[in-house]
């Protein structure tokens, strides 16, 4: 009797032994809306081109990266469990708490608008355009990639904080590479420019600044990653691993000797020509974190900023409830070692 249930223990061992060694990755499914800003397209282009840089790619994990029109729309892709890791804006973070209900945690950051030394979204009309202060906003037509979107929340910000309601514009939701078409075609009349559309119009006779983004809501945290709490606690190691291999990522494309290549991978993810990239990765780009940190502050002046000037319905303290950035911590401390 003994000898048989020790005979069924070690068959039942080495089962579980043999299922342990060929269990599937855990598949990441991570959103993005724009590149180079959102790097996640370009990550997953890189592990295909230098699989020698991503330690634990296809054994712990499997990266899918999924492409939306703005960060809202996200929203609902994790509460019917069909994306893993949101690009949230700081709207879309607050909406995901206070009216889906979803548990979320910030866990890196995605870019930085406004940041010191960098780029800054540019809200751009045309120079002869009836429009020669944000007031003369009132009655327009405005381009949105998104409600909700960063760039839609900085936009409604500097728009309310001019006296002008939602009510007050109409709102055409479009691509950002649609937009500076939709200007010049007189289909809208004010539109923002990202640092990849900004060659031909930002330094053109023919088009004129009205405001930034940094004017709107000074430096933030324009677009952070989050993630469930729940699905955070069940795939914890794996997750440590996909962030390790993401911050390695990020320092090889913000790395001066890697630039011509990195270029290379973008010019093929946007279909963009190299020589109107030559922004990426530089200071004339948006700022991207080499450890993956979000800056936590702006997120919650941004929040409470918005609720005030009716933009955002209800408040969330996002510290210390939302928030887990223990992730990027141990995968730093794999990275750079320290305690």
């Amino acid at each position: 009797m003994k000898q048989g249930l020790v005979f069924v223990a070690l068959v039942a061992g080495a089962l579980l032994g043999i299922g342990g060694a060929g269990a599937e990755p855990l598949k990441i499914r991570v959103g993005w809306v724009v590149t180079p800003g959102h790097l996640a397209p370009l990550i997953e282009a890189l592990g295909k081109r230098e699989p020698g840089l991503f330690k634990h790619l296809g054994k712990s994990y499997a990266l899918e990266t999924v492409r939306f029109q703005g960060t809202t729309p996200m929203i609902q892709a994790q509460a019917i469990n069909e994306l893993d890791i949101a690009a949230f804006s700081t709207a879309a973070l607050a909406l995901a708490v206070t009216n889906a209900k979803l548990d979320e945690r910030v866990v890196a950051d995605v870019v930085a608008d406004g940041h010191s030394g960098y780029f800054t979204e540019n809200f751009v009309v045309l120079a002869d355009s009836p429009i020669k202060t944000v007031e003369d906003v009132k009655g327009k037509r405005v381009a949105s990639n998104a409600i909700g979107s960063a760039h839609d929340l900085a936009m409604r910000t500097m728009l309310r904080k001019h006296g002008i309601k939602d009510s007050d514009v109409t709102t055409v939701e479009t691509n950002f590479a649609n937009m500076p078409a939709m200007l010049d075609g007189g289909k809208v009349d004010m539109i923002g420019v990202l640092p990849q559309f900004s060659k031909g119009i930002i330094g053109n006779d023919k088009y004129r600044i009205l405001f930034t983004g940094r004017d709107a809501v000074g430096p933030i945290q324009a677009v952070m990653w989050a993630m469930r709490a729940e699905v955070i606690a069940a795939n914890r190691p794996a997750l440590v691993d996909f962030f390790e291999d993401h911050i390695r990522a990020v320092r090889w494309f913000l790395n001066e000797k890697n630039r011509d290549a990195a270029l290379d991978i973008t010019a093929s993810a946007t279909k963009l020509p190299k020589a109107d990239l030559a922004f990426a990765f530089t200071k004339e780009d948006f700022y991207h974190s080499p450890d993956a940190r979000p800056e936590l502050d702006t997120v919650q002046k941004e929040i409470d900023r918005a609720v005030e000037l009716g933009v955002l319905p209800k408040a969330v303290q996002i510290v210390p409830k939302y928030v887990d950035l223990s992730l990027i911590e141990e995968a730093k401390k794999r990275i750079d070692g320290g305690s």
